[in-house]
């Protein structure tokens, strides 16, 4: 007995310590005096569970949000998201015209070699850090 409940234990603290994987992080540089920047990368669900992104934070942005892109009668139009969920071995991928992180209200200028800071909020309280470097273009 003691055996089995050192084993699910164990189990248990893999499970938590188990994090997605970031990749590919980037944000957009923006011209001067545009109020928002657009960020970009791929969240790895590399664990045995789901995952569920349902926020994001930074201290380098008055307003951060997660946005999806929607295309309808030849119109885009940027649209606020919910909570994402991302099954174990699935990608989350945050591109340019479709899904992507909303920085808004920057609090100064990013331009591009610097590096921006913000935190995926997962439904289970997990904070993901991410430092993004601000391009001109997409890598």
């Amino acid at each position: 007995m003691g055996l089995l409940l050192g084993l699910l234990a164990s189990a248990t603290v893999q499970a938590e310590e188990c994090r997605p994987k970031i990749e590919a992080a980037w944000v957009r540089e923006a011209p001067p005096g545009v109020p928002s920047l657009a960020g970009y990368l791929r969240m790895k669900n590399v664990c045995d569970a789901m995952v569920q992104v349902v926020d994001v934070e930074s201290l380098d942005f008055g307003r951060p949000m997660i946005h999806r892109t929607e295309h309808a009668g030849g119109v885009s139009r940027m649209r606020p998201v919910g909570e994402l969920v991302v099954k174990p071995g699935e990608t989350l991928r945050f591109e340019p015209g479709s899904l992507h992180l909303m920085l808004m209200r920057p609090n100064r200028r990013f331009v591009a070699g610097e590096v921006v800071r913000f935190r995926l909020v997962l439904a289970d309280g997990r904070r993901l850090y991410v430092e993004a470097p601000v391009r001109r273009e997409a890598p």
